[in-house]
């Protein structure tokens, strides 16, 4: 018998978003990207039974009933120019791309629904293979899925796994199972933002020509409201079929967060407890590059401590902060700046 490693999955995704939940990618419009994590996007199929129903004269259950889908999955990266811009123009929602090749431009922004902006993310086609062909293994596409997070890390010392990304989606619930039609696309070569590129201002302080910073947390979350998905009318696994489970017909997203959070060495006039007590404000400029076409630039509009805690990294004095984002009616709460050299990501 032949057994199947995991190392043999291929997946791609959507480059391009879907015109809605509902309708699945084609190839033209997804790109083949590594990840580190083994995990897969196992649809699971929510069932009940009739255990509390009376009538049968029994308590015990006598069948089973599908009754709706869900889909997740985790996408863990090295952060390369080409996820980055990625995760924040799905990630955030509102996208405005400008430049040319070499150096497309991604400006990204939440969407704000009091301003005309939708409630729903932009969504994509996820799928997974596995010695597709005659010899299938697996073969499925997860279609509506939207981005519920992202969380970039930067840390110390060499190596690619000091800057990552890890980026987690919910689907519709909607599965093309055996046999997508999906024909890979050819691997997309990305080009890596090390942490070793870092520029670094928080509020007022240059961490990076201070030489201080240790590492660096920062990340969003959407907080997609599941069940409402489920409306009357949101549809079924298959198309008119109500006893094959009920799929999302939105996936709107909920009460979202930001955060960030660092660790600096604690030096002799260091301010950090300072600016938390008396909550000066400021911004948060995270600026991450492989060269002036492949870049990342995250900046927090407006940022105030909400910790401060002193500990010890490798024997020496450091000082962790948790900041607390704030939204200013101005200038917002959060502008990504992705740059690359990929074409309608998210378009």
């Amino acid at each position: 018998m032949s057994t199947t490693r995991l190392q043999e999955i291929q997946i791609c995704f959507g480059k391009g978003k879907q015109t809605d939940i509902a309708t699945a990618q084609t190839a033209a419009n997804m790109w083949q990207l590594r990840k580190l994590n083994a995990a897969l996007a196992n649809p699971k199929l929510n069932t009940e039974n009739d255990a509390e129903e009376y009538g049968k004269g029994h308590e015990f259950p006598t069948q089973t009933f599908k009754t709706s889908w869900d889909v997740s999955g985790t996408l863990e990266k090295y952060l390369s120019a080409e996820i980055a811009a990625w995760a924040m123009a799905f990630g955030l929602g509102k996208v405005v791309k400008s430049g040319t090749t070499p150096n497309f431009t991604y400006t990204c922004t939440p969407l704000f629904p009091a301003n005309g902006d939708a409630a729903e993310l932009p969504y994509f086609s996820f799928v997974e293979q596995i010695r597709p062909g005659a010899g299938v293994v697996l073969d499925r596409m997860a279609v509506g899925c939207a981005v519920e997070s992202w969380q970039l890390t930067v840390g110390s010392g060499p190596g690619r796994a000091n800057s990552k990304i890890n980026a987690e989606f919910v689907g519709s619930g909607k599965v093309i199972d055996s046999a997508t039609g999906i024909t890979m696309p050819a691997a997309t070569v990305e080009k890596l933002l090390p942490s070793a590129s870092l520029t670094l201002t928080i509020n007022g302080v240059d961490y990076v020509t201070n030489k201080n910073i240790v590492s660096l947390e920062t990340g969003w979350k959407n907080n997609l409201r599941m069940d409402a998905g489920f409306f009357p009318g949101s549809g079924f696994q298959a198309v008119g079929d109500g006893s094959s489970g009920a799929i999302r017909g939105r996936l709107e997203f909920g009460n979202r967060q930001g955060n960030l959070k660092f660790v600096a060495r604690f030096e002799n006039g260091s301010t950090e407890y300072t600016k938390l007590k008396a909550q000066t404000t400021g911004t948060a400029v995270i600026d991450l590059s492989f060269d002036t076409n492949n870049s990342l630039q995250i900046t927090w509009q407006k940022i105030a401590y909400a910790t401060t805690e002193l500990a010890e990294t490798d024997g020496i004095l450091t000082v962790a902060v948790d900041c607390a984002p704030l939204y200013d009616s101005t200038i917002g709460i959060i502008t990504a700046v992705a740059k690359c050299n990929v074409d309608q990501i998210c378009q």
